[in-house]
């Protein structure tokens, strides 16, 4: 991939683990894994908005990018912040230091700041599913489950191969919109794209295949 179609199109923040997924809140609290460098594997890396074609980035947007990039690497956080920041107002076009910064907001915990840099990145590069699937994440932490699960589907449309946004697509319709049905679909989805070897999602999905429906309460009159 060129440089300049990852300053476009690809997340930039370290990997905490592989699949860039939200956790189930009843297992042991990790950060939530971000795509990888290059996020290649999510498909549409270097997609620009729908119809228009790619602008020339400029050398002094590289050097910054390449700045940013370096200090983010080394861990130094809120150096990255400002570069990534400084860079996004001077190019809003450019939806990875938008999204970098978004993450950046989350993963500090900083979710409501989160969402508005999401969101511009997703209306800068709006075939881009690793953006859709991370604003879907800030979105659920939110509390605002009919748009996560707008943002997840979205970010499948797009790439039916995306196997992160069906798992936090099943977490969401499980654990918050109990839609027990729609989970059991979306972690089957997943395992067959990532490899049944999951074997905490398969543990879901036995729980789930084995869940007892709520009991009936047929003949019980509500009182008059």
């Amino acid at each position: 991939m060129r440089f300049a179609e990852c300053l476009r199109g690809a997340l930039l923040l370290a990997a905490v683990g592989a699949a860039g997924c939200a956790t189930r809140p009843e297992d042991a609290p990790t950060a939530a894994a971000q795509p990888p460098p290059v996020a290649e594997k999510d498909g549409a890396a270097n997609a620009t908005a729908a119809g228009a074609p790619a602008a020339e980035v400029p050398p002094a947007a590289r050097l910054a990018f390449e700045r940013a990039t370096a200090a983010l690497n080394a861990g130094r956080i809120d150096e990255a912040e400002r570069e990534f920041a400084a860079l996004a107002q001077s190019h809003p076009g450019l939806g990875g230091p938008l999204a970098n910064l978004g993450l950046i907001h989350r993963r500090a915990g900083r979710i409501e700041q989160a969402v508005a840099p999401l969101e511009q990145a997703v209306r800068a590069n709006p075939r881009q599913p690793a953006y859709l699937n991370q604003l879907g994440i800030a979105y659920r932490e939110l509390g605002r489950f009919a748009d996560a699960r707008k943002a997840y589907e979205a970010a499948i449309a797009l790439d039916p191969q995306y196997a992160a946004a069906q798992l936090n697509l099943g977490i969401l319709l499980d654990l918050y919109l109990w839609d027990s049905d729609g989970a059991l679909a979306a972690y089957e989805r997943y395992l067959a794209l990532a490899g049944e070897g999951d074997g905490k999602v398969r543990k879901w999905v036995a729980e789930l295949r084995n869940r007892k429906p709520p009991p009936q309460l047929a003949g019980i009159r509500e009182p008059r």
